[in-house]
């Protein structure tokens, strides 16, 4: 017997960490999950870890009409071929073509999950195109799941969704985290961690606050730089860790990848694969993005018991709980954001109350398996919607 079948979307596999562990639950469920990205490294791991079908659509961030095309006539053939119940399109480029693609073919059920808001961060003149593009993505979707409460209400208030269409499930984020086998401070090696301390010239009275994400002006990160100069006259033994890979793509992005790595109390270790070390070898996390969906790092960092400190936009709204697992400043605020940091760094028994607070809210309110059950009521509703 054939199983129903769910085509998930991505426009990069890096994005399949969004999947991670779903796989096995939908074919638990009576499902049958595929995958369509553009090529990548990523894409054979996932596959050998979630036994799943992947299938190649080369979405590319660029404005490419040619390339638009090609991709929706891609997927117009896979859907026709496969015949999907449910088509789910993650990340803009991704989801506006799998939803004009599902719309054409007749897919019943087609899910667009909005994992952020980029006309948020794009310049005046190129906000009506992006603005069109969620409200056209949005439109041909049979329904929209908002990864969090803040970025809900923000699609509502930019008039991109009507309130009835966009819904957000369990407590938000699109994969939950696994505070249990994952990022589970019990199961870190100390030792391990001591290693990487040691490989790092950072001692253990070095307060070390840390970054994680890509390193690119929408995280934030002028901001973190100007704001570090200021704490560091005050705390000059302090070290700022930074952990993800440059954005290249953004005009004096080499400038400031030389101020960054030659300040000797920044640490830039780039891309790594066992991060949950880094979220032990932290005090505290700081995330000061001009937007976010949900902000996943902030959830991980908080299941390792790690506080944070977020600028209060879209998304991180509902990161954190203010003076209980974190603390806001305030947007592109270079002054609040020194001061919030230097704040915590001379609390550090708030810091750990702070942190064992946010671990008990993740374990609680964030377990990927509540998350997948919300999706699974989600799309049976739905699916019953349409017989």
């Amino acid at each position: 017997m054939t199983l129903p079948l769910i085509i998930q979307a991505f426009s990069v596999p890096l994005s399949l960490r969004f999947m991670e562990g779903q796989a096995d639950f939908w074919q638990r469920q009576g499902f049958e999950l595929h995958i369509l990205t553009d090529s990548g490294p990523e894409i054979d791991q996932f596959i050998a870890q979630n036994n799943t079908v992947h299938h190649i659509v080369p979405f590319k961030r660029s404005l490419s009409i040619t390339n638009a095309v090609y991709c929706l006539w891609l997927s117009v053939c896979y859907f026709k071929k496969y015949k999907p119940i449910v088509v789910h399109g993650n990340t803009p480029k991704a989801a506006l073509i799998t939803m004009a693609a599902a719309w054409l073919t007749g897919v019943p059920v087609r899910v667009y999950e909005m994992h952020g808001l980029p006309l948020e961060t794009v310049k005046k003149q190129y906000y009506f195109i992006f603005w069109l593009v969620e409200k056209i993505t949005c439109s041909l979707a049979t329904t929209v799941i908002a990864v969090s409460e803040s970025l809900r209400q923000a699609a509502i208030e930019k008039s991109i969704v009507c309130f009835s269409k966009i819904n957000v499930n369990h407590n938000g984020s699109c994969n939950g985290v696994d505070a249990q086998k994952v990022f589970n401070i019990a199961l870190i090696d100390t030792e391990s961690v001591q290693k990487l301390r040691h490989s790092l010239g950072i001692s253990v009275v070095n307060s070390v606050v840390g970054f994680i994400g890509r390193i690119t002006f929408e995280k934030g990160i002028r901001e973190l730089y100007e704001a570090w100069q200021i704490v560091k006259i005050q705390f000059p033994e302090a070290k700022l860790l930074l952990v993800g890979g440059f954005d290249k793509r953004q005009k004096s992005s080499n400038d400031w990848i030389k101020k960054l790595t030659n300040d000797v109390t920044i640490y830039c270790v780039g891309h790594v694969e066992n991060v949950a070390d880094y979220y032990a070898l932290i005090d505290f996390l700081v995330l000061p993005s001009h937007r976010e969906g949900l902000g996943n790092v902030v959830l991980e960092a908080a299941a390792m018991q790690k506080p944070a400190i977020v600028t209060k936009v879209t998304g991180l709204k509902s990161a954190i709980i203010e003076n209980e697992t974190g603390l806001f400043s305030n947007p592109k605020s270079v002054v609040d954001l020194a001061q919030k940091i230097i704040y915590y760094i001379e609390n550090q028994d708030i810091v750990i109350t702070h942190g064992i607070a946010a671990q008990k809210r993740v374990v609680n309110d964030f377990r990927p398996e509540d998350v997948w059950q919300s999706k699974l009521n989600h799309y049976q509703r739905l699916i019953k919607a349409t017989k």
